[in-house]
């Protein structure tokens, strides 16, 4: 079935800074046939139209790093463990129709129980659960009481770690989470050291790209973030640049690198609790400001289900971030777009244009000149499904 929407702008690539004004989308199955102007639209007797208005359409969201399994609550961990199963798989879906109501998507789940975000991933492929599209990591990998112990692969050297990263490509991840630090989640680990001997590391690394997989990982320190970069992990999770101190560790040569091996950076930094964190907004910004003038990629991301962050409407924070880093409005929102979702291992998706997913979202006000015009959005068509319509247009 083909479907025409049309909008009064149609943003088409947010980094090019494109837009049709008075346009159509064609949409069949789940991809984008046609994109231009309304009065060139090749619109048969057979093909459904909904006008928008004076909506405008842009591409869905991405959020690279979330954690269904977690609900935000002030014990996230304390709530998912006291949880069956089948309680835990209901909290997921509802975080995942959360996200995707909210904008969200492409979204990659970055740690869960084993098995369980896999399953919601295949119910969202299969329409039985609204969501958005899920990259899924499985359990993360974590060494022997180590960070998110309560929910990871534990490994204690080389040969243990390439068993761990097939036990849970066995059980459906789409890619590897590791702990290369601790974190403060976690009693009795230190985000301050990496926690993942090198050799061990290298193993996990080397085993996952032998399997066609990439890696992302956990890293809060620099002297985390230099461990990965050695491992030529694929995504560096948080990235903070921590000093053995605990204060600033910026380290200009390491970030060369980082640009050098072409690793991407979500950088989880949100303006909603902020304080909280160890580090003040301004230096962690500014982190971000020379990662991203290196030619760092950097992925939009928000760690939705820890305290403070939630699912719904968690991504209009973390471009906020973005922005009180010092990215202006259209870097922000191609981190989570096209840009992002490429350097995340999504082609062909974040953008308005023929060929590409038909994951789009439509708003009241054009978030070029406010991205708080993308709370809430209205309209969101996922894989070419409307899984949110208050308009009572889109699915007329």
């Amino acid at each position: 079935m083909t479907i025409a929407y049309r909008a009064a702008t149609v943003i088409t690539d947010v980094l090019a800074d494109t837009a049709v004004h008075d346009a159509v989308v064609l949409i069949e199955a789940d991809r984008i046939a046609w994109v231009g102007p309304a009065d060139r639209a090749p619109i048969s007797a057979h093909v459904e139209t909904v006008d928008l208005g004076d909506r405008v359409l842009l591409p869905g969201l991405m959020d690279a790093h979330v954690h269904l399994a977690f609900d935000a609550s002030g014990d996230p961990v304390e709530s998912m463990l006291a949880r069956d199963e089948p309680a835990r798989l209901e909290s997921m879906r509802r975080s995942a129709r959360q996200l995707v109501e909210s904008g969200v998507t492409f979204a990659r789940d970055l740690g869960s129980p084993r098995g369980l975000s896999a399953r919601i991933r295949d119910e969202i492929r299969d329409g039985t659960t609204p969501g958005p599209r899920l990259m899924v990591a499985g359990r993360p990998l974590t060494r022997p009481s180590g960070h998110c112990w309560f929910m990871g692969n534990e490994v204690d050297g080389p040969g243990r770690a390439r068993d761990a990263v097939r036990e849970e490509l066995d059980a459906g991840a789409d890619l590897i989470k590791v702990m290369v630090t601790g974190g403060r989640m976690t009693a009795g680990t230190d985000p301050l050291r990496f926690e993942i001997p090198e050799t061990t590391l290298a193993a996990i690394v080397d085993e996952a790209h032998h399997h066609g997989v990439t890696v992302a990982a956990h890293a809060l320190s620099t002297a985390g973030v230099r461990a990965a970069v050695t491992a030529r992990v694929d995504t560096i999770e948080h990235g903070t640049f921590i000093s053995p101190q605990g204060g600033d560790g910026f380290d200009t040569a390491l970030v060369r690198e980082l640009a050098d091996a072409g690793i991407a950076v979500c950088p989880t930094l949100g303006v909603v609790g902020a304080h909280a964190h160890p580090i003040p907004l301004e230096i962690r910004g500014g982190w971000i400001a020379g990662l991203h003038a290196a030619g760092v990629p950097i992925l939009a991301g928000t760690d939705s289900g820890i305290p403070r962050h939630p699912h719904v409407g968690g991504v209009v924070d973390g471009l906020k971030g973005l922005l009180a880093a010092g990215l202006s409005t259209r870097q922000a929102l191609a981190a989570a777009t096209e840009a992002g979702m490429r350097a995340a291992g999504l082609p062909m998706a974040g953008a308005v244009k023929p060929g590409y997913l038909a994951d789009v979202i439509a708003v009241d006000e054009d978030p070029r000149s406010d991205v708080e015009a993308l709370l809430e959005p209205p309209v969101v068509i996922a894989a070419g499904r409307i899984v949110k319509d208050t308009t009572g247009e889109a699915g007329a």
